[in-house]
């Protein structure tokens, strides 16, 4: 019962959009420079029957650039899918806004593989304001506490490493299934490139940033135990400029969750994963070209509850 906007080349949708429930018009763009050249239709599918979410296409347009709807035009505190009724406290000693938010989401938060709880609390996230690309933008870091975790073993660090196209595996010391790990990349030739979390054979969690659209990532399409829901399985991600040519990114992550925190935190991406309890690979990917490893520091944490 499909209901979409298609791009179709030589009988295959290559490209497909869906609207917002919404009888008001807004931007769906589609990066098309890969077909270049090649003959193609729009296929428009309405099997809705009444109410809202009729398809509604009015311009069709080619630019250099795409059109930002006015979701992408929002600020959002976390572009992931697991960061909701976040609570803020004031008057926290030293002057800071302190923030916790809860780890779920209700489109299938009744069904996640856990027992007896549902979700979980986020780590406490220092909030700011800071200057950035002449904009001002709200700025979130973990709060100071989880650096106490630190020490549930040595950190595994590398430096000025290139990374060619493809998976590189990470040393033994590397892996973990909670870990904090903080990277900066500087660009080369890679179209997107990052780290592989919570990995096994078939299982894998991505963090990445994709140059082309200035975009920092989590897919959790292979990330384990996806049929949750439908709306579970995706790819998350928010804005991100380049700073001096180089990204910056620090993550958490934890036995069913990952929170990264991208540049000076002005971009923050909070997903739940349910890999197996052996995927605990950490690995390094290239994709279209190779990128430069400027430095990364991968640290065990202990548990919170010992």
């Amino acid at each position: 019962m499909e209901t979409a906007v298609n791009l179709v080349v030589d009988g295959e949708v290559v490209r497909t959009a869906t609207g917002r429930d919404s009888e008001r018009l807004d931007w769906v763009s589609w990066n098309v420079r890969d077909l270049t050249g090649r003959r193609a239709h729009l296929e428009i599918n309405d099997f809705n029957s009444g109410g809202w979410g009729h398809i509604l296409v009015d311009h069709v347009m080619f630019a250099d650039r795409p059109a930002i709807g006015e979701l992408e035009r929002y600020d959002w505190v976390d572009y992931g899918k697991d960061f909701y009724a976040a609570v803020s406290y004031d008057n926290v000693p030293g002057g800071r806004r302190v923030l916790i938010g809860w780890m779920n989401n209700w489109q299938y938060a009744g069904s996640i593989p856990t027992s007896p709880w549902r979700g979980a609390m986020a780590l406490p996230r220092e909030f700011g304001l800071k200057t950035i690309d002449g904009e001002v933008r709200l700025v979130q870091q973990p709060a100071g506490q989880p650096t106490a975790l630190r020490g549930g073993g040595a950190a595994f660090t590398l430096r000025d490493a290139t990374v060619p196209s493809g998976v590189l595996d990470l040393p033994s010391a590397a892996n973990g299934s909670v870990l904090e790990i903080q990277a900066e990349f500087e660009l080369r030739d890679a179209d997107r490139f990052g780290l592989q979390v919570r990995a096994g054979e078939q299982e894998r969690t991505l963090i990445g940033y994709d140059v082309g659209a200035r975009r920092l990532f989590v897919d959790r399409t292979r990330s384990g135990l996806v049929d949750v829901g439908p709306l579970f399985p995706g790819v998350h991600s928010g804005p991100l400029s380049v700073d001096g040519n180089r990204v910056r990114m620090t993550v958490y992550v934890d036995r069913s969750s990952v929170e990264v925190f991208g540049g000076a935190g002005e971009t923050t991406i909070t997903d739940q994963v349910f890999p197996s309890p052996t995927s605990d690979r950490t690995r390094l990917f290239a994709e279209g070209g190779a990128v430069l490893v400027r430095s990364l520091t991968v640290r065990p944490l202990r548990s919170v509850w010992r």
